[in-house]
């Protein structure tokens, strides 16, 4: 997903192959935590890399594929999984939740100038699932879902044709909420929400 011309290779086999998609999903992702007492751009760099640039990489190489599903009178679909974190500023996040911010608002950009076009463009903001990735974490994850849940509640939710696409919703609904709070508060909060980093000699 990295590689830009790899992803638009696949979509041109993939238009030799089938000719067009109803859907095309994005879910290629990783996590690197930042400490900001030792800023690392080639930290940053290897998130937003896959993160975001991987997805819009996708993204190109699909737009074609789906409007052949439209000019075949089809309904077609884009989808790509951003994050809670995208909600509510993190300690440590800063690559992560940019990166999948950056994915949330561009597809919801992206949702505006599709529409005319009759594509529907679909987001997906999960909490903590278990997986590999997560298992690295090193802080509480609240509300975790497995894997197999979520890959339920994204298939749900793209069935429904929802355009945020959320789980689980109990903890989601309390990240949205602290995210429209004031700064200060959010300020005061966030610090509270993950593991408090040591300084070491």
């Amino acid at each position: 997903m990295s590689d830009h011309q790899a992803v638009l290779a696949a979509g041109e086999q993939i238009a030799e192959w089938l000719g067009a998609l109803d859907i095309a999903l994005f879910n290629a992702g990783t996590c690197e935590y930042l400490d900001a007492r030792h800023f690392d751009m080639a930290l940053v760099e290897r998130v937003f890399t896959p993160n975001l640039f991987g997805t819009l990489y996708g993204v190109e190489a699909a737009l074609p594929l789906l409007r052949a599903a439209r000019r075949e009178g089809k309904p077609a679909r884009l989808a790509a999984t951003s994050s809670a974190s995208a909600y509510l500023p993190l300690p440590r996040a800063e690559a992560y939740g940019a990166s999948k911010a950056a994915v949330s608002y561009f597809l919801e950009s992206l949702r505006l100038d599709l529409h005319q076009e009759g594509i529907d463009v679909s987001l997906i903001h999960p909490g903590f699932v278990k997986t590999p990735l997560t298992d690295r974490n090193d802080f509480p994850m609240p509300m975790q879902v497995t894997a197999d849940e979520a890959a339920e509640a994204i298939i749900a939710g793209l069935a429904k044709g929802r355009l945020d696409i959320h789980f689980p919703r109990r903890f989601t609904y309390i990240v949205k909420c602290l995210g429209i709070l004031p700064p200060a508060l959010r300020r005061w909060i966030g610090p509270r929400m993950t593991r408090q980093t040591k300084e070491h000699s």
